[in-house]
């Protein structure tokens, strides 16, 4: 008995001599709960990687993360409750920011001068870019898709006047260019390829690199923010290991991230050196909103509205402390 008794109180005097195990395993009352809306898109990569190599897990979250086929489908379904982060691009932050002030934008994760594309029909005649003159232009009202679709009518001498848009979901775009619903349409990638692929030597795509940076940012709800501080720390530092193993293993972060969104590898192989996944926040993010906001008031695209103010809207404390030296805002 006095053997028996020594080795109980040796296996218990082990167990604390252990100490907590971190990270934690997943299940754990240690872990907090947090649900993030993602659009399914390529610069969408850091978050989609942080998921499949467990980076969340590893800072002590139990992370449920919802896919949607946009951006902005992701920041919606974050403001209707459905989730507490989202990752979006910085047009449906703007579009928001005319409405309600209940967010946060934390960071960009990504960004891309060439990404948003013109694909059009051949047989409506369309060969150069003059020729979008009068057709019907299809793209996602208040996204980077709709703002790109702007910058570019204006480059080449046009305005919204001089076509019809057609304002339609993301995964409705490709369908209405092929049916005959839309001459041409202003969007990215998967939907790029799908429309490609439907219409063969049909398809005509216009690009342009450098007219517009398209910043893919992480919000969150401001109460979250607020009070699940040590959370919100975490995911950034998930993002941040993303952004490590993105750059130390190309070949498996192209090959989850094209798995997840459903493109062919080799497009993503050839759009991917465009773009530049960093978490920061850069003062050029705030230079961006504030631009597309005077668009989107300008164009009377809000009414009865001021322009709101983006210093109070981007959370600069958290990534002050998870990595001080990607901030470059100027307060």
């Amino acid at each position: 008995m006095a053997a028996l008794g020594a080795l109980l109180a040796f296996g218990v005097a082990a167990n604390f001599s252990c100490g907590p195990e971190y990270p934690p395993k997943a299940g754990t009352r240690s872990r907090t709960a947090v649900t993030l809306a993602i659009g399914l898109e390529p610069l969408a990569a850091l978050a989609i990687i942080a998921e499949s190599e467990g980076f969340f897990a590893r800072h002590g979250l139990a992370a449920s993360v919802r896919k949607y086929p946009s951006g902005k489908l992701a920041m919606d379904a974050m403001l209707a409750g459905e989730a507490q982060m989202a990752t979006v691009a910085e047009t449906p932050v703007v579009f928001e920011s005319f409405k309600r002030q209940d967010f946060r934008i934390l960071a960009s994760i990504g960004t891309s001068d060439n990404e948003i594309r013109i694909v059009a029909r051949k047989d409506e005649g369309i060969r150069q870019h003059g020729d979008l003159k009068g057709k019907r232009i299809a793209t996602q009202e208040a996204s980077s898709m709709h703002f790109f679709l702007h910058m570019f009518l204006i480059k080449h001498g046009l305005s919204e006047k001089d076509v019809t848009i057609a304002y339609a979901p993301p995964d409705a775009l490709a369908g209405m260019l092929m049916d005959g619903r839309a001459d041409a349409c202003s969007t990215r990638e998967p939907i790029i390829s799908r429309a490609v692929a439907a219409l063969g030597e049909n398809a005509i795509i216009f690009e342009e690199p450098g007219l517009f940076v398209k910043y893919y940012t992480i919000v969150a709800a401001r109460r979250f923010v607020e009070e699940k501080q040590q959370a919100t720390r975490a995911v950034l530092r998930a993002m941040a290991d993303a952004e490590v193993f993105a750059k130390e293993h190309p070949q498996q972060a192209t090959a989850v991230v094209a798995r997840t969104i459903k493109i062919a590898r080799p497009t993503l192989d050839q759009l991917w050196p465009s773009l530049d996944l960093r978490l920061r926040l850069s003062q050029s993010l705030l230079l961006a909103l504030e631009d597309e906001a005077r668009w989107t008031l300008g164009g009377g695209l809000v009414k009865d509205a001021a322009m709101p103010n983006y210093l109070r809207l981007i959370h600069l404390a958290t990534m002050l402390e998870v990595k001080p030296s990607a901030v470059g805002i100027i307060r």
